[in-house]
């Protein structure tokens, strides 16, 4: 059977964001001293990667949490191992498969799957990402003065200017998307973006769930800034805990765009770029987040072990969930009144 022009796109797309991944990395090891970063290299390296290992599992515990608060709001709470599991399913998606079908993909399948309609299955999960893109941006905000005035390029000055007031426009426009006029809203194409506003205001007008959703925003970018802390003092970097926190989500934040395989390459770029407005080398920095990517590959294979022993199927099902996760990206989804798996 020919492959049809979606299949095709998908793969041109990842071979193009797999070869702008190698292109950064190349150009980025070619300004950098290997020496240096191999001298650099010792024992003391273990015991910061263990500990980045185990910051990253409680990363995932309260991204399960998050979720199922989220969940809770539009009253179909899920058991927090089930929501755990599907956390970690995500993570095995996002780092371990070769393909454009993201872990996004398998956990909303995971969700239909559970028996949560496909239509809240999606939006509960964009709604979570909303309020992780919410925390990573109010962190980039908070550190935008400070490095405006470190940076001596202007160019430097107007990209972070233009990814931290993009990113607060872009939640502001859905977050209006929900005082649409009914006529405006019920246009097609409309009614699906205005729902996912409705459903980012149900939580945050839950007077008891949204505090803690609040707060949990913020715990998976204090705990990725923590653990590249970690890597740099391991590395013999004299860097404050509070200076990581002014270069690191900047990185990640840029990391996001999807222009490249998991974040690989831009996400390199942008922390070497980080760590020369304050004064550390470019050695360090490249080593930071190449271990910081290692460690979240490592965490997605832990992730997707955990969850295939978990299903009756075992590992067949993420073999099976590729391509039911695939599918369910090829039709749209059913409102939260059709009939669940």
């Amino acid at each position: 059977m020919a492959a049809s022009p979606r299949s095709l796109w998908r793969h041109l797309s990842a071979l193009l964001k797999a070869a702008l991944s190698l292109g950064l990395l190349a150009l980025i090891l070619v300004g950098v001293d290997l020496g240096a970063l191999w001298a650099r290299l010792d024992v003391a390296l273990l015991p910061a990667a263990l500990a980045a290992l185990g910051l990253l599992q409680v990363q995932a515990l309260g991204a399960a949490l998050r979720w199922r608060l989220v969940l809770a709001a539009h009253d179909r709470p899920l058991p927090y191992t089930t929501t755990w599991r599907n956390v970690l399913l995500g993570l095995f998606g996002n780092q371990a498969m070769p393909s454009t079908i993201g872990g996004d993909a398998l956990r909303i399948w995971n969700a239909w799957r559970l028996g949560l309609p496909l239509g809240l299955a999606t939006r509960s999960l964009v709604v979570d990402r909303v309020f992780s893109f919410l925390g990573l941006i109010l962190l980039c905000a908070a550190g935008l003065p400070v490095l405006i005035a470190t940076a001596g390029d202007p160019l430097v000055t107007r990209g972070l200017l233009v990814l931290v007031l993009g990113g607060l426009g872009c939640l502001a426009i859905l977050l209006s998307l929900r005082f649409l006029p009914r006529a405006v809203a019920s246009w097609r194409g409309v009614g699906a973006v205005v729902a996912l506003s409705e459903s980012t205001w149900r939580v945050l007008g839950h007077r008891r769930l949204a505090p803690p959703v609040l707060g949990l925003m913020l715990l998976p970018h204090l705990i990725d800034i923590t653990v590249t802390w970690g890597f740099a003092r391991a590395l013999g970097a004299d860097i404050p805990w509070a200076e990581m926190a002014l270069v690191f989500p900047p990185a990640i934040l840029v990391a996001a765009v999807p222009v490249s395989i998991a974040g690989w390459g831009l996400r390199e770029g942008a922390l070497v770029l980080g760590f020369g407005l304050i004064g550390q080398p470019a050695d360090v920095a490249l080593a930071c987040s190449l271990f910081y990517g290692v460690s979240a590959v490592i965490t997605g294979l832990i992730g997707g072990a955990v969850w295939s022993l978990g299903d009756r199927d075992g590992l067949a099902s993420l073999r099976r969930g590729r391509a039911e996760a695939a599918a369910l990206t090829d039709t749209p989804a059913p409102t939260d009144q059709s009939t669940s798996r």
